[in-house]
Formats: structure tokens, sequence, C-alpha cells
């Protein structure tokens, strides 16, 4: 199970993003997304031997394609 600290860096990591940009506020789809792409970077970090480098860069870019996609 990942570390709390690393999930909870994540999340402010996505929050941070979506607070500068307005995301959230401009894309009510935007909170299930990056929820979704939080999932997926926990899930590929404990995956693949825990590697962070990998696991947040395949969360970002599944919130990045859901983002755009619409």
């Amino acid at each position: 199970m990942p570390s709390t600290s690393y999930l909870i860096a994540v999340l402010l990591a996505i929050r941070a993003v979506t607070a500068l940009h307005g995301t959230v506020e401009a894309d009510p789809h935007a909170m299930p997304y990056a929820r979704l792409a939080v999932a997926v970077t926990a899930g590929v970090h404990l995956a693949f031997g825990r590697r962070t480098i990998l696991s947040v860069g395949v969360g970002t870019a599944v919130y990045v394609v859901l983002v755009n996609s619409v």
C-alpha cells in the first residue's frame, strides 16, 4: 500500500494545478477526472514497483487526456 504522504502529495499537486488554472471551475467534469487520475497514479505506483516518476507521469497523462477529450 502506498504511504499516506504519497497519496496526500498527489492530491495536493492535482489540487494546486486545478486551482492555478481554474480547471475545476471551468469544467465541472474535472474533479471526477482528477479523482480517477489519482486512482490510476496509485495503481501504477503499486503495480510497477513503486516507481514514482512513472506513476505520476501516467496519472498526469490520464488527467490531461480526459480533460482535453471533452
